[in-house]
């Protein structure tokens, strides 16, 4: 096989594993994004933990979490560690994968050694100083954004699992902020602070079709020193956010998993999406 050849594969791959991380964040959207509270999804941070845990898994378990990621369990753990590396490379985003075992909680060594290395790592049974090494690694992931681990650890606790993502941009053309008031719309009589630009182009903008009808998209894109745009999803007054969501997933498919979310209590307003730009990058400034 030639390098040309190898590289082709190992696109398709990654492309193959970015639509199933996708079609979870879809599913998962058609029941988080519903409701009258706002929610933020995605599969990007658990899928890869979902993936390891197949490789190492057997009978019924191993076909549920094959059905759940979308590909087969023996393929699960290369394309977890394909994933993780593909977003430990964008520039603005931290990406981690935890995994903590008692220390007299036998692993099988094949399934270990499998791991994305600096993941492993053993609880001693100091409930104080174990969480302070879980919190300890949630800041340092995240360049500090999320400060404490969210798990509360217990004397007969022998396993945790954690992924962490925290994303920062900038935007090429900035935001303006003003306070105004709101006179329709789910928000109606609320005084709101509000953001503001201005452009003559309409080449951001788009609409794609859906079930609950035409779906506008606004690409908002990222300065030039990061990988990210971001692009914000406006269903009809009607239109179920899961369904706004789920037409933006479809229509915004890149290189990149989707990160979503419900803006408007009443779902009038769909989420807002990750899309990479792929170009070559360093590792971001902040993330460990």
């Amino acid at each position: 096989m030639t390098q040309k050849q190898a590289q082709a594969q190992t696109q398709t791959q990654t492309h193959s594993t970015v639509r199933a991380v996708n079609h979870l964040t879809a599913r998962w959207a058609a029941r988080a994004a519903s409701g009258g509270g706002g929610t933020v999804l995605t599969a990007a941070g658990v899928w890869p933990l979902l993936a390891l845990l197949a490789d190492g898994s057997a009978g019924p378990a191993r076909d549920e979490l094959a059905q759940a990621l979308g590909i087969p369990a023996e393929d699960a753990a290369a394309a977890a560690r394909e994933l993780l590396a593909a977003l430990d490379g964008v520039r603005g985003l931290c990406a981690a994968t935890g995994l903590w075992a008692a220390a007299d909680l036998p692993l099988e060594e094949g399934w270990s050694a499998k791991l994305p290395p600096g993941s492993r790592g053993t609880l001693t049974g100091d409930l104080e100083g174990d969480g302070k090494v879980l919190d300890g690694w949630a800041s340092d992931r995240t360049g500090g954004l999320i400060e404490r681990m969210p798990v509360t650890l217990r004397p007969d606790t022998r396993l945790v699992l954690a992924s962490a993502l925290a994303l920062t941009l900038k935007w090429a053309e900035p935001f303006r902020e003003f306070p105004g008031h709101v006179s329709d719309g789910p928000w109606a009589g609320r005084s709101l602070r509000q953001l503001v630009r201005t452009t003559s182009s309409l080449a951001p903008v788009r609409v794609a079709e859906g079930p609950a009808g035409p779906v506008t998209i606004l690409a908002v894109t990222g300065a030039e020193d990061m990988d990210m745009d971001v692009h914000l999803l406006l269903g009809g007054p009607a239109a179920p956010a899961a369904e706004v969501l789920a037409t933006g997933i479809a229509a915004t498919r890149g290189a990149l998993p989707s990160v979503g979310g419900d803006a408007l209590p009443d779902g009038s307003a769909g989420p807002g999406l990750g899309s990479r730009r792929w170009t070559r990058s360093a590792r971001s400034p902040g993330c460990a």
